[in-house]
């Protein structure tokens, strides 16, 4: 940290700066100019909080030379990328884009085997499937929860499939940790620094869901929660973020948010492209962008009946319409910066 005093700032000033950070631990090393003094304080590791410099009366302003946020930082970990491998050679984070396909819910075992039988047929090995369901009703469909997870469990091993499913709170993280193969943590739960803290000390990848007024600083925040606690396997997803009231649109992707991610973090960062339209017939669109933008994978909601589905049934796509939309990405992978990786089909 760097501390301009003000042109004119006396000696009394300047020493109780001085005085004052050495009272919290660090050293403080005068630099005189011909009008102003600088104060540079030695010592710190990390962000220190400027708000305790404001009873100073001749600070002019403080200039932060290290970020405040450690972990994070592609520059800090030795400008490489991480991977995360979520099992049987599944990465994220590589040189291809994965693909999450599922259903918003798991709303029966039939349905979870079904839609299981087909993606899994399609070279798809990962499925999202929810089952504690936070809803803004509390009247609505709130997930199956521990049958839901059963059946999520069932369909993944007969289909030999990875699984996705959200935790909501720290009952529903012991229940999933112990099951499923990535926790999602959604867009209502990202500032939830506790559940946050604990997603950090369990041994699974973590999918961290950008709320839906997040900045891409809020995501650091949240995210240095997490690998501060030691666990390093984390993928961030882009869902949309709130636009203007009055637009038509409910949410827009945030491309270059998720370009100046990329930039600056070391994690993979996927888009989900069904919650950004709640409009299945952008969903398409949304993905083609997607994936010659060169998003690290997609999260696709699909359904084997949308128009009758407990959650999120227009934005989800049918087994047709997901079938179109595989030969669509599959025409444009060969021009894409990270082309879609697929599957062998899986034997039942």
């Amino acid at each position: 940290m760097m501390i301009v005093m003000k042109i004119g700032a006396t000696k009394k000033q300047i020493l109780e700066v001085v005085q004052g950070i050495e009272q919290i631990g660090y050293e403080a090393k005068i630099s005189k100019g011909a009008q102003r003094s600088i104060i540079l304080v030695h010592g710190n590791i990390g962000y220190i909080d400027e708000a305790y410099f404001n009873k100073f009366s001749g600070i002019r302003d403080i200039i932060h030379i290290s970020r405040r946020l450690r972990l994070v930082y592609k520059e800090n970990m030795g400008g490489s990328n991480t991977i995360v491998d979520i099992g049987e050679g599944i990465k994220f984070n590589e040189d291809y884009s994965q693909i999450i396909a599922g259903p918003c819910s798991i709303e029966s075992r039939d349905m979870a085997l079904e839609t299981a039988d087909f993606l899994s047929s399609r070279g798809v090995r990962i499925m999202r499937g929810g089952v504690f369901k936070p809803r803004t009703s509390p009247y609505s469909f709130q997930g199956l929860k521990e049958k839901g997870l059963e059946f999520l469990s069932e369909a993944a091993k007969k289909y030999k499939m990875k699984t996705v499913s959200e935790a909501v709170d720290e009952y529903s993280l012991s229940l999933l940790s112990e099951v499923v193969d990535v926790i999602q943590i959604g867009a209502r739960n990202m500032q939830n620094y506790s559940l946050l803290k604990k997603c950090g000390t369990i041994n699974k990848p973590v999918l961290l869901k950008r709320g839906f007024t997040a900045s891409i600083e809020d995501v650091y925040i949240s995210l240095e929660y997490i690998l501060s606690e030691g666990n390093q396997n984390v993928i961030v997803c882009e869902r949309g973020i709130r636009v203007f009231e009055g637009t038509k649109q409910r949410s827009i992707i945030d491309f270059l948010g998720v370009s100046d991610f990329k930039d600056e973090c070391h994690l993979p960062m996927i888009i989900d492209t069904s919650h950004a339209t709640r409009d299945r017939k952008k969903v398409q669109s949304l993905s083609r962008a997607a994936i010659i933008y060169g998003c690290d994978g997609l999260m696709i909601e699909v359904h084997p009946d949308p128009d009758k589905a407990l959650s999120d049934g227009p934005q989800s796509l049918s087994f047709g319409d997901f079938d179109l939309l595989l030969i669509e990405l599959k025409n444009l992978s060969k021009f894409a910066k990270k082309p879609l990786k697929l599957y062998g089909t899986q034997k039942k």
